[in-house]
C-alpha cells in the first residue's frame, strides 16, 4: 500500500521540478531579451552588427564565449588598456549587466538568434588559407567555427574589419596582456607568428569568408 502511494507522489514531484526548470528557463530568456535592449544601438536588434559603430555581428555566437567576454569586460581584463577605445566603449556599455545572471541571460539570448554573415571584404587567396590552416585551425577549427574545450570562439562570418582590429589589439597588447587573461595571452603569442601585415590581411580575409 505504501509503495503504490509513493509512486504517484514521486511522479508529481518530478513533474513539479520539470515545470519549475522550464519556467526558470523561460524567465531567463525573457530577461535576456529585455536586457539586450542596451546592446541594440551598437549590435543591432537582430545582433547583425552595425558597421558604423564598429560593432560586429554577434547573433548566434556561443553563449559560453559571450559570457566569458562580458566577464572579462566587467573584471577589467578587456577594455581597460590605454588606446583601446572600442574596448572601453564596450566595457562601459556592458556595465548595465551588473551580475553573472544578467550576463548569462544576455549571452543565452544572443546565442539563440540566427547567425548572420558579414559582407566579405578583401581577396581570399592561398596564402591566407595556408596560414589559417597552419596556425589558426588547431584551435578555431578548419571551418572557423571554434572549439569550446579549447576556449576558441567562432571566427567564420565575422567582419574582416573587426577581425583585423582584434588581431592588432592582441599584437599591441591591448588584449591578452592583463593578469589572469590566460587565453588572451595564448592568442597574443599566436598572432606573433604571422610574419607580416600582408599575411595577416590574407588570414583575416580567409577567416571572414568562411560560412558561419
Amino acid at each position: 500500500m505504501w509503495r503504490s502511494e509513493a509512486r504517484p507522489a514521486r511522479a508529481l514531484g518530478a513533474a513539479a521540478l520539470v515545470a519549475a526548470l522550464l519556467a526558470a528557463g523561460t524567465a531567463a530568456g525573457a530577461d535576456g531579451k529585455a536586457l539586450y535592449a542596451a546592446c541594440v544601438p551598437c549590435h543591432g536588434a537582430r545582433g547583425e552588427g552595425v558597421p558604423a559603430t564598429g560593432a560586429p555581428n554577434i547573433a548566434g555566437t556561443a553563449a559560453w564565449y559571450l559570457e566569458r567576454q562580458l566577464g572579462d569586460f566587467a573584471a577589467g581584463r578587456r577594455g581597460a588598456q590605454p588606446g583601446d577605445t572600442y574596448g572601453a566603449t564596450m566595457k562601459s556599455g556592458s556595465a548595465v549587466l551588473s551580475s553573472d545572471r544578467d550576463r548569462a541571460a544576455v549571452a543565452a539570448y544572443v546565442a539563440s538568434l540566427p547567425r548572420t554573415h558579414a559582407t566579405v571584404a578583401g581577396t581570399v587567396n592561398d596564402n591566407g588559407r595556408n596560414y589559417f590552416n597552419a596556425i589558426c585551425s588547431s584551435c578555431h577549427g578548419s571551418n572557423g567555427l571554434g572549439n569550446e574545450p579549447l576556449g576558441a570562439p567562432r571566427l567564420a562570418g565575422l567582419p574582416a574589419a573587426y577581425l583585423a582590429r582584434q588581431l592588432a589589439a592582441f599584437q599591441s597588447g591591448q588584449r591578452g596582456a592583463r593578469t589572469g587573461d590566460r587565453l588572451g595571452a595564448q592568442m597574443r603569442a599566436i598572432t606573433a607568428i604571422l610574419p607580416d601585415a600582408r599575411t595577416a590581411q590574407d588570414v583575416i580575409a580567409y577567416a571572414a569568408s568562411l560560412q558561419p
